[in-house]
């Protein structure tokens, strides 16, 4: 095996491990102990943070952020890569806060000139528009990694008032610009979705031992799940401009029948849970919809508009 190929795979052999010894590694890549030791002294001076540590125990381990081996890029990957890193310029907030924008000036600066400026005229004339939104999402990355390690932690949450939640992240995910926790609170023992850029304060949780086990399903399963406790029934009736603006809602939609004339219904279970948001959604909406049901929406729809008539009385 040539030197260049051996380093190489040395790259990706201590990527795989916390720990190693230099005769672990010169029997995997069949050199002597000796050129093991030359070759990790390279990959040390190649920028690799090795660590040897002495002692019966000792031997090697990578510190910090473990290094990708050389990877070769065509030019319409190179392209894919920079094409999925603008659809997220318009995000205020990022899991991985500016190691995006690093990754990509330093990819970018090993490129050909005639790739850089396809490259900077694609960034000209494509846009992913995305709601510009000024709320800012601290605890983003926090809970990513949460939702990652599948740990249980702490949340100051403010939505009616400011309350402490303990729950299990499942997954993050994005929508109109905002980004939400899918998780199971323990607080309340039921599957939430929570804002994340509501998130006051995130710490592990001091009682692990509560962890659920959420098996392997990934997080697009649970978007926009219907809710284990859905009792409730949302019946409406809708003209067509209420049908053409519940179609903007991405759980409407799903359940929308639209009727020959443009004019649409919607039947569908509904969690609880949901009572705020279908009072303030179809109160929005005016005469464009009559809601039937359940009568929780009903009697929140008629709370409202009492307090509307109090506030613009003369």
């Amino acid at each position: 095996m040539h030197k260049a190929q051996r380093l190489v795979q040395l790259i990706m052999l201590v990527n795989e491990r916390m720990r190693f010894t230099v005769q672990e590694l010169a029997d995997e890549c069949g050199v002597s102990r000796r050129t093991m030791i030359r070759d990790l002294m390279e990959l040390g001076e190649l920028g690799v943070p090795l660590y040897s540590e002495v002692g019966a125990g000792g031997g090697y381990r990578v510190l910090r952020e473990k290094v990708l081996p050389p990877i070769s890029f065509t030019e319409q990957e190179a392209m894919a890569l920079f094409f999925a890193a603008q659809s997220l310029g318009n995000y205020r907030s990022l899991p991985f806060g500016n190691e995006v924008e690093g990754a990509l000036h330093k990819f970018f600066h090993y490129l050909s000139s005639d790739l850089k400026a396809k490259i900077i005229r694609m960034q000209q004339r494509l846009v992913f528009w995305v709601p510009p939104h000024e709320l800012e999402a601290p605890h983003l990355g926090e809970l990513f990694e949460a939702a990652l390690e599948q740990r249980v932690v702490t949340l100051l949450y403010e939505s009616s008032s400011l309350r402490e939640r303990n729950i299990q992240p499942l997954g993050i995910y994005t929508m109109n610009g905002l980004w939400y926790c899918q998780a199971y609170c323990f607080s309340t023992g039921e599957y939430r979705v929570f804002r994340v850029d509501r998130v006051q304060s995130c710490q592990p949780a001091k009682d692990q031992s509560v962890r659920l086990d959420a098996g392997g399903e990934p997080i697009d399963k649970w978007i926009m799940r219907p809710a284990e406790n859905a009792d409730l029934v949302l019946e409406v009736e809708l003209t067509p401009e209420g049908a053409r603006r519940c179609r903007t809602d991405v759980w409407l939609a799903k359940t929308l029948r639209v009727h020959d004339d443009g004019s649409g219904s919607i039947r569908t279970p509904m969690p609880d849970s949901y009572v705020p948001w279908a009072v303030h959604f179809f109160l929005g909406l005016g005469v464009e919809a009559n809601v039937k049901g359940p009568k929780q929406v009903r009697e929140g729809i008629h709370g409202k508009l009492r307090e509307m008539l109090v506030q613009y009385e003369e």
